[in-house]
């Protein structure tokens, strides 16, 4: 693009701009579909729908699709004809709203993130959902649903410099750094097919997708009890019931992990991390293409996940929190994400990600006593819950023999869970970085500076002054990071520490 068609652009957005016309249809088409999403599993699970499909008439299931298509494309008018945004310098405007007008402003030394998102119904239209995210976090995000991906990449360049000026050399000073930009892009990480698969397996998404799909299994049970009678199993199906049983739960698992990894493709297909300088950004998708910026001066956590299998498989990902942000698992899959990761590209992008950061070698672990505190916790808790099922819920007449060898199993689970997130809990300092590391089978290394320190808190039981440890709880701008049972001494030195770094940062 010549600069003067630049230029143009720019002046263009100082005046009310529309979604484009399409975009009715598109909201129609998102909104449907989320609705879905949302509440089909449900519907199916309590079986509702069947029900309802069975007592109404064909032409009742008419009148009320006529009746509800009438409706979303009345609200879809009217959020279309009240949508409008423009730029006042380096300020986003916009003003939308059914019956409740409101505008909510933007400015650019506030954004932290800009995803532009291109569904498979987008395509065709060459349209696009552009989002920005300000350092208020999830809360503040604002969407701009079906404009010209021409016009997104122009906003997320006039919203990514906060020192422009509206005036005709400023206006000629960013097209010359927008253009250095983009020469500057580098490629730093694309994923390959056997990354996308092992990430799969490795990935949380298996279990997201069981939970997901569980509430279909009453109605698959009730049609496997109709229809299994009718049909000729016995000559495929072996003789014994407990290896049918075992082939059953590997199915199940089998068709799970197929699933996880479609999931993987579907949503990291062609990913191709670029650098831009300040900035990180992410291209993927199979059919739903989406471009997420990450902002290095707003990068707060970067974090390093590996589940239990994904240890086997040595592999992991990693996940940017900026400001505003959960941490832990909450909202992992609007997080920048960068998957498929052996553990030595994770330690070299950490590196690339914060300047001056080396690899961890070791980590030093808490207190003994908290694995016996876990213990406790563990065993009581296990010990409740099988007595309260086997004993009220599900009564069993089980010999003593019986029930001390059930306690023996649960004190065993126990002590080796209690073994298992001790070894996983642990800390290090590496330079001006601090890295927290929690966990059970898998592990989250969370790495930090430590300037980035809000506040601090040191926290100490009764049981914990009487053997000398206490819990550091470190507040951070994405949420808490927590360290628990350290030695008194430590964990006070720590503390000094980490005060000192922050009150040197902003002395200087």
């Amino acid at each position: 693009m010549s600069d003067e068609a630049r230029l143009d652009d720019t002046d263009e957005l100082s005046e009310w701009q529309r979604l484009s016309p399409w975009a009715v249809l598109l909201l129609m088409l998102s909104g449907g579909a989320t609705l879905l999403r949302q509440h089909m599993p449900l519907v199916l699970g309590a079986g509702a729908g069947l029900a309802m499909m069975d007592r109404l008439g064909s032409r009742e299931l008419a009148v009320g699709g006529a009746l509800l298509l009438f409706f979303a494309v009345l609200i879809s008018l009217l959020y279309y004809r009240r949508f409008r945004y423009r730029c006042d310098g380096d300020v986003l405007v916009v003003r939308k709203g059914l019956l409740e007008h409101r505008e909510f402003k933007v400015a650019a030394r506030h954004v932290q993130s800009v995803v532009i998102q291109q569904p498979a119904y987008m395509r065709p239209f060459g349209l696009v959902q552009w989002e920005v995210e300000t350092l208020a976090g999830e809360g503040s995000r604002i969407a701009l649903p079906g404009i010209r991906r021409e016009r997104a990449e122009l906003l997320g360049r006039r919203l990514s410099r906060p020192q422009y000026e509206p005036s005709a050399q400023g206006q000629a000073s960013e097209v010359q750094t927008s253009r250095a930009d983009k020469t500057r892009s580098e490629p730093i990480y694309a994923i390959t097919a056997k990354a996308i698969v092992l990430h799969g397996l490795a990935s949380r998404s298996i279990y997201l997708i069981a939970a997901m799909l569980s509430p279909l299994v009453r109605p698959l049970e009730r049609w496997l009890h109709d229809r299994l009678p009718q049909l000729d199993l016995v000559a495929w199906l072996p003789a014994s019931p407990w290896i049918a049983v075992a082939m059953g739960i590997v199915a199940v698992v089998v068709f799970l992990a197929v699933l996880a990894v479609l999931a993987a493709w579907w949503q990291f297909h062609g990913y191709v991390l670029h650098d831009e300088g300040e900035r990180q950004v992410q291209r993927s998708g199979l059919v739903h293409r989406q471009e997420r910026a990450l902002s290095l001066v707003r990068l707060q956590v970067v974090e390093w996940v590996q589940t239990g299998l994904g240890r086997c498989l040595g592999r992991g990902y990693l996940v940017c929190h900026q400001y505003g942000a959960q941490g832990g698992d909450a909202a992992e899959s609007r997080r920048f994400v960068v998957p498929g990761l052996t553990r030595s590209q994770g330690e070299a992008l950490t590196a690339r990600f914060w300047q001056g950061y080396r690899p961890v070698g070791s980590f030093r672990r808490v207190d003994p006593s908290y694995r016996r505190i876990l213990l406790l916790r563990h065993a009581s808790l296990l010990g409740a819950g099988t007595a309260v099922v086997l004993g009220l819920l599900v009564p069993l007449p089980l010999s003593p023999l019986a029930w001390a060898g059930l306690g023996l199993l649960v004190l065993v689970i126990s002590a080796a869970l209690a073994q298992l997130r001790w070894m996983a809990t642990g800390w290090a300092q590496a330079g001006d970085f601090l890295c927290i590391r929690r966990g059970v089978l898998g592990q989250r290394t969370g790495i930090f500076p430590q300037q980035h320190l809000i506040s601090l808190g040191l926290q100490q039981s009764w049981l914990q002054r009487r053997r000398g440890v206490a819990t550091l709880h470190l507040e951070l701008a994405h949420g808490r990071q927590v360290l628990p049972y350290l030695n008194e001494v430590q964990a006070r030195r720590l503390a000094d520490t980490l005060l000192y770094r922050v009150e040197s940062d902003q002395a200087a």
